[in-house]
């Protein structure tokens, strides 16, 4: 097992592979080549020393063979763990030499990876590789999460007159074959100076798949449990197909149809409804500028208990992954329930940052 400092060396390490991509020279980072130098003190098995070294390589330009020179010069005493790796190409020739390396050309060496003018590319890993921390690395190259979490202020004024503290985290997954995973989490809690008046979170999941074409189709469904609105719970599980119309560098629009269910509780009589419900739905996306975005998402459900939500959302970035995202939700249920206001609208200004 490694320990503190090797762990500690590691994670600074992630965080210059990240902020400092790797230069083209031929000498490792200082990163590397001190949780290498860690290691070599440390792990008296060769097999522990093998891996750490197959982690780094992983990481830094020039692969195994990179690593390999390193640890043949300032590491000898390990060599033989990774005596089968390839070490890099001689350096050219001079040109008095062109003659006769054309005559004798040197064998190419056994790497398994190709830089392509990239710091390193994860997901080609040397052939016989068995680290599970090298291996853990390449995963989290390809098909990785992104998102946002956005916290904030909210103003509503509708069915209730609040100021809501705001929390969300949102997470998307592109996978093979056009695949995509789309998830979102919001919880809103509003509090007086003697007790809380509100505690209302909402879930929603839809998993896609894009065709070449622009043509595919979807699953999904959503939970939202609002204590003051006119249902208490509500929740839809719809499917259908999809159809990308614009894809732009500018703009993005994906519209989508079909049917499903929806249940509902009402608020005051703890009546529950289930329904067959037709879905269509619009999500529009556009650069306005490098630094600001317009976002429009809208799902329409006709049937029993017919219901429209759509939302408006401006995002500033203020600098690196942080912004500012000023929001505006509009909900309508086309079905009169006495006491309720048929309509919300709610209005959020939050902190923003992205990550993927």
């Amino acid at each position: 097992m490694m320990g503190f400092r090797a762990r500690a060396i590691l994670a600074a390490s992630f965080v210059a592979l990240v902020a400092f991509p790797a230069t083209a020279k031929a000498d490792l980072p200082q990163a590397y080549t001190a949780l290498l130098a860690e290691a070599a003190d440390r792990q008296s098995d060769d097999a522990r020393f093998l891996e750490t070294a197959d982690m780094v390589s992983v990481l830094v330009e020039g692969g195994r063979a990179a690593v390999h020179a390193y640890i043949r010069a300032e590491l000898p005493s390990r060599e033989g763990a990774v005596a089968d790796w390839p070490l890099p190409d001689p350096a050219p020739a001079a040109a008095s030499d062109a003659a006769e390396l054309a005559d004798h050309p040197a064998a190419p060496a056994a790497e398994h990876r190709d830089l392509g003018g990239a710091p390193v590319v994860l997901g080609e890993a040397p052939d016989g590789s068995g680290s599970w921390l090298a291996g853990s690395i390449r995963q989290l190259a390809d098909d990785s999460w992104a998102g946002h979490v956005r916290a904030g202020i909210q103003l509503e004024r509708g069915n209730s007159e609040l100021t809501d503290f705001s929390f969300a985290i949102e997470l998307d997954r592109e996978l093979e074959d056009g695949w995509r995973i789309d998830s979102q989490f919001e919880y809103f809690l509003s509090e007086s100076a003697t007790h809380t008046t509100r505690d209302n979170w909402l879930v929603e999941l839809r998993t896609t798949r894009e065709l070449d074409s622009g043509i595919g189709y979807y699953a999904g469904g959503s939970y939202e449990r609002d204590l003051i609105g006119i249902y208490a719970q509500s929740a839809f599980l719809t499917g259908g197909g999809i159809w990308h119309a614009v894809e732009t560098p500018k703009a993005n629009w994906v519209l989508r149809a079909g049917v499903g269910q929806r249940y509902r509780e009402a608020g005051l009589t703890g009546e529950t409804l289930t329904d067959w419900v037709g879905e269509a739905g619009s999500s529009f996306h556009y650069t306005i500028s490098d630094t600001a975005n317009f976002g429009s998402e809208t799902t329409a459900f006709v049937g029993g208990g017919s219901r429209v939500d759509q939302r408006f959302t401006l995002t500033n970035r203020l600098f690196g992954d942080w912004a500012v995202q000023t929001g505006l939700r509009i909900e309508h249920e086309f079905e009169d329930r006495a006491g309720f206001d048929p309509t919300d609208v709610r209005l959020d200004v939050s902190l923003l940052y992205s990550f993927d």
